[in-house]
C-alpha cells in the first residue's frame, strides 16, 4: 500500500538520526583535538549529550571504569544506526 505522507515522515525521521549520528561521531573525533570550552565543540556537547547520556551506565558496567576511553558514543551511534534501518525498512513497507 503506497502511503506518501508516511514515506515522507519516515524520510524525515531517518534523515535526523542520520544527521545524529554524524554529530556522535563528529563529536568523538573532537574530543581528542579539541577542549570541552571551545564553542563549537560545546554546541555538539549540548546537542549529542541527550543522545550519549543513557548509554553511560551500560559502558561504565561493561569496563568497570577501567577503560580511558568512553564507549558511550560508540553505543550510541550503534543504536542509532539499528533505528535507521528499522526506519528504511518501515519506508519499503509503506512503498510496497
Amino acid at each position: 500500500m503506497f502511503n506518501p505522507i508516511m514515506i515522507q515522515i519516515l524520510r524525515g525521521v531517518y534523515w535526523v538520526l542520520n544527521i545524529a549520528s554524524g554529530v556522535i561521531v563528529i563529536r568523538a573525533v573532537l574530543s581528542w583535538f579539541m577542549r570541552p570550552d571551545m564553542p563549537i565543540y560545546a554546541f555538539l556537547i549540548r546537542v549529542s549529550e541527550p543522545l550519549i547520556a543513557p548509554f553511560r551506565p551500560l559502558a561504565y558496567r561493561l569496563t568497570n571504569g577501567r577503560l580511558p576511553i568512553d564507549l558511550a558514543p560508540l553505543f550510541a551511534y550503534f543504536a542509532l544506526i539499528i533505528l535507521q534501518r528499522l526506519v528504511a525498512y518501515g519506508m519499503m513497507f509503506f512503498m510496497y
